[in-house]
């Protein structure tokens, strides 16, 4: 049985910051908006998708004019649990308390002491303001996850940050080390070499497994091994032995700010749209997908895994900046058959396609929250 799926809307394209790394490409200037009777519709299609997990974000998303609607609505919707990803500088309150009451989820991002913080996310009083907004989202009781970018750069500060989000009452660390995506690209000479992202996967580990329980840290990415063992997690496997009988798949939907409805990788070119929400709904979209793009997708990513997993020298691999990076490439040739990868296991007796067959998809559960 597979996971259910995940919807990503980028409800807006403004933020009222500029991070120096945004792979959204952020900022006060921009003006781009999800249409908030899309939205509704795509929320409340979710069950019928096989979408389980709802991710609000942006730019920053509680610049979005509708942001509580949103939120609301989501809450009215079986099974569906929803994180909100923001700098925190603008929480209220208020904001926090609706947060509670609607039982989100709020990742936030620090990505260092105050002055490199402040340096980095290009606003004085960024790391102040942010410190504030994690402790009224922790006092209301929200559960919040600190997400930290490591670059060469603030690499000798991730021991402050993951003390200072054990202090601050976060009850996860997830780090992110830069990737060559967005505004990220034009730092990209500031990417952990293999020595490094192998001495930050040790200290990641280690500073879980010292909290006792008080929180837990992770690193994002693929790993290298459960990529090879599992070529599925790459969005790859075509059901050639897949332990999971699933043969065409989309495990999670981006909705970007512009609406141009995406597959699985935030960054991937359009030329691999599903949609845009100018053009029907959200079931409607993807059920016409399936037939129309999905194979020139599916083979872009077979033929990146192939290109890049095997022989990848970490032991952590950034998939989405690999399939974003390769789809602004020349688009994959349809002819002769593409490579087959299972993950063991007996072949399948049906396709599975997750966010196609409402039948068969999995009722997605709420995940037991801590008290």
């Amino acid at each position: 049985m597979a996971t259910p799926a995940t919807l990503m809307l980028h409800l807006t394209g403004r933020c009222n910051l500029e991070c120096r790394h945004c792979y959204m490409d952020g900022s006060p200037r921009r003006r781009e908006t999800l249409p908030f009777d899309w939205v509704e519709q795509a929320l409340r299609a979710a069950p019928g998708l096989g979408i389980g997990t709802l991710f609000l974000t942006g730019g920053e998303p509680l610049l979005y004019a509708r942001f509580a609607d949103v939120a609301r609505v989501a809450a009215e919707v079986e099974g569906l649990a929803t994180t909100v990803c923001t700098n925190a500088t603008v929480v209220r309150r208020r904001d926090a308390e609706l947060m509670a009451r609607l039982r989100c989820d709020v990742h936030v991002s620090i990505d260092g002491m105050a002055d490199y913080h402040d340096g980095f996310r290009a606003m004085d009083g960024a790391f102040r303001k942010a410190e504030r907004g994690v402790g009224l989202l922790v006092a209301a009781g929200v559960p919040v996850t600190i997400v930290t970018t490591i670059s060469r750069d603030n690499a000798a500060q991730f021991e402050w940050i993951a003390d200072w989000a054990l202090r601050a009452g976060a009850e996860r660390l997830l780090v992110q080390p830069l990737l060559d995506l967005g505004r990220g690209a034009a730092i990209s000479d500031q990417q952990l070499s293999n020595e490094q992202l192998n001495r930050l996967i040790l200290q990641t580990s280690d500073f879980g497994n010292a909290s006792a329980g008080r929180i837990a840290s992770s690193i994002i990415g693929g790993s290298k091994r459960f990529l090879l063992a599992h070529p599925c997690a790459a969005y790859v496997c075509n059901g050639g032995g897949c332990h999971r009988g699933v043969s065409a798949e989309i495990k999670k939907v981006v909705v970007r700010e512009d609406g141009t409805i995406l597959p699985e990788a935030t960054n991937l070119d359009h030329r691999y749209a599903i949609g845009n929400v100018a053009d029907g709904s959200l079931a409607e979209l993807v059920t016409r997908y399936f037939p129309d793009g999905y194979a020139a997708f599916d083979r872009l990513c077979r033929t990146t895994y192939d290109q890049f997993v095997p022989d990848w020298p970490a032991p952590i691999v950034p998939w989405d900046q690999l399939i974003a990076l390769r789809s602004r490439t020349a688009l994959p040739e349809l002819g002769g058959p593409a490579p087959e990868r299972g993950c063991g296991g007996k072949a399948p007796g049906a396709i599975w396609m997750t966010l196609l067959s409402p039948a068969s998809a999995p009722s997605p559960r709420r995940p037991t929250r801590r008290t």
